[in-house]
């Protein structure tokens, strides 16, 4: 087994309405690592119009927002003393408590600052940093007191489009006896390819790209970054953590070098007109595992005039990925950023 970059092409033909000949390629891509198959079909053209949430932040900051600095002790709930005897977490600005609205066994919510809308470019390297630093700190609470909660993510929707429900800033930490789908799949892949080649994907795949540069962006200290042969998304950028392969391998120093990094990916989305994303890593606390932490960022955006999603049946019930952009012509835009 290698890390193999496998696409196919498929035509369609037709005539436009001159009767002149019209041909348009769909690319088929594998994913290397888990063989799941995403489509490049034609880009018409997209130029996505960033959305602007200066009236809807005023609308709902301050005394209208729960995680406001005037209310975040007030109206978020506490974690019991087995977690902590303050009832919540705190690292520099960044506080975290129990989410309402649990997804798992062990869910927390991690606010940023006390600033309520914060654009892309606003965000700074601490910000940033002490965010991560307070979700990794409560998911090591977590472990010490459940040993059965192994399945750990630490995820992030960023603006209305991407499903967050308030704008202030936040994170979600994941902790669950079971993994989600994705996490399943990738790591049974990773130790198929251990097991057969003795290697650890991850450290491949950085290896790899970063040799042929062809979806390569950059790295900033022990986190690089490249772009997904096979997106998931119209941008599709891969984070690993070179020299972390548990949550507790990771260092200040870490979290501060994927800030910096995460703030260069922020400007490679500003100025292709992208304001909202999903985010997601995936973490192991086995210390038998040896290969790298990675994250997966996706722009999310609406398509027209009429505020249609970016996600359709391909995407919904045929777990197809679709994009409109060439990974190697974003990671080129991303590389000039980086």
């Amino acid at each position: 087994m290698t890390i193999e970059f496998i696409k196919n092409e498929e035509w369609f033909t037709f005539l436009d309405g001159e009767g002149n000949k019209v041909e348009r390629k769909t690319e088929i891509r594998f994913d290397p690592l888990t063989g799941e198959s995403s489509r490049l079909v034609f880009d018409p053209g997209l130029v996505p119009t960033p959305p602007d949430y200066t009236e809807a932040a005023e609308q709902t900051s301050g005394k209208n927002c729960p995680f406001c600095s005037e209310n975040i002790l007030k109206m978020t709930p506490l974690f019991p003393k087995e977690i902590t005897d303050e009832g919540r977490i705190f690292y520099g600005d960044a506080i975290v408590f129990p989410n309402l609205f649990p997804y798992s066994k062990h869910n927390g919510v991690v606010v940023f600052s006390g600033q309520h809308y914060v654009r892309l470019e606003e965000f700074t390297t601490s910000m940033i940093k002490d965010a991560f630093m307070a979700a990794q700190k409560y998911i090591e609470k977590v472990i010490e007191t459940d040993n059965k909660a192994k399945c750990i993510s630490i995820n992030w929707n960023y603006l209305p489009y991407s499903g967050g429900s308030i704008l202030h800033p936040h994170l979600h930490v994941i902790i669950s006896d079971s993994p989600t789908n994705y996490q399943a799949n990738v790591f049974e892949k990773v130790n198929d390819f251990k097991q057969e080649t003795g290697l650890e994907y991850f450290s491949e795949l950085y290896r790899k790209e970063k040799e042929t540069a062809e979806r390569w962006i950059g790295e900033k200290g022990s986190v690089a970054w490249l772009h997904a042969f096979s997106p998931k998304s119209h941008n599709d950028f891969i984070g690993i953590f070179t020299k972390s392969a548990t949550l507790l391998d990771i260092t200040e120093q870490n979290w501060t070098d994927f800030a910096e990094g995460l703030k260069s990916i922020f400007a490679a989305l500003s100025e292709q007109g992208y304001a909202s994303f999903n985010m997601s890593m995936a973490l192991s606390t086995n210390e038998t595992n040896s290969d790298p932490i990675h994250v997966r960022l996706i722009p999310r955006l609406t398509i027209g005039n009429l505020g249609t999603s970016d996600i359709s049946y391909f995407q919904a019930l045929h777990q197809e990925y679709l994009s409109y952009k060439a990974p190697e012509k974003v990671a080129k835009l991303a590389r000039r950023l980086f």
